[in-house]
């Protein structure tokens, strides 16, 4: 499929691209969401906050009744006539269709902890016992995060070059080409059942191309598929390279996506290490 393939390794990628950091403040939110899991609620004698969970009792000819608000989630006004007061103290209130009194009878509140080693320990994670040896491992983190987001850019250009650069043999006579027509050609078929309608018809519809002339969405239908042929090729053959294997079981939209999935991943694991992500 590939007359003279282009070495994606030379391509030029801008210094922006090659640099990340991860901050104070993003180690900070991560610590926050890990220490929000030992949360416990509370019982509070102080005043009713947002956020309190609170319970009120008031009583008619029915007996005593118990009720729960949620302070500050906006679920109802009453919660807005609760911030405060104390236990013991006395709201009115319309509720039931009636006026009524209600008591303060108990505050319950989300408290979370101060992260401490024992808490990391409860995470279970191998090697991390300390909140220092935690933090370096949320940095390895956000530091693969901030590699993933910078590639979306390197491999735009990557694959803009290498499929400028690629010399191909004509493709379109190829069976995963063959394949792929056929599987969206069956595709606008089945659309064209379900809106009435014939398959030249349907596919302007189907390429979301509706008003453009019939065979301006075919060809954008067969370079689509050209496309997705031309990186299941070079995914083919650049991890030919390296001596990976790609599996050949299944049918050929099933081969294709492996190659290009191939693609993606020997191209990353290229690039990703010359990401340089500073710990600010």
């Amino acid at each position: 499929m590939i007359k003279k393939l282009y070495d994606f390794r030379q391509v030029t990628i801008p210094a922006p691209l090659l640099q990340a950091e991860v901050t104070r403040q993003d180690l900070d939110g991560e610590l926050a969401l890990a220490a929000a899991r030992f949360t416990v609620i509370s019982a509070v004698n102080g005043p009713i906050e947002n956020g309190d969970v609170v319970a009120l009792e008031y009583a008619d000819e029915k007996g005593l009744h118990r009720i729960y608000f949620n302070v500050g989630k906006g679920f109802d006004d009453v919660e807005n006539l609760l911030p405060g007061l104390c236990v013991g103290g006395k709201v009115g209130f319309a509720y039931a269709g009636k006026q009524v009194e209600a008591s303060v009878v108990s505050v319950k509140r989300p408290v979370v902890p101060a992260l401490t080693d024992d808490h990391v320990q409860q995470l279970g994670i191998d090697n991390v016992s300390t909140i220092a040896q935690f933090e370096d491992h949320l940095f390895a983190k956000l530091a693969d995060g901030q590699r993933k987001r910078k590639f979306a850019g390197i491999r735009n250009i990557v694959f803009k070059a290498v499929m400028e650069n690629t010399e191909f043999e004509d493709l379109e006579s190829h069976p995963w080409y063959q394949a792929l027509h056929q599987v969206m050609m069956d595709s606008v078929a089945a659309l064209a059942d379900r809106y009435g309608k014939t398959v030249e018809e349907t596919i302007p519809l189907a390429m979301r191309m509706e008003g453009k002339p019939l065979e301006e969405c075919r060809e954008a239908m067969k370079n689509m598929n050209l496309e997705r042929v031309k990186q299941a090729a070079l995914g083919q053959a650049y991890a030919a390279e390296i001596g990976r294997e790609i599996s050949q079981e299944g049918t050929a939209p099933d081969i294709i996506g492996r190659c290009v999935d191939a693609l993606h991943g020997v191209v990353f694991e290229y690039f990703a290490p010359q990401i340089a992500v500073e710990r600010k």
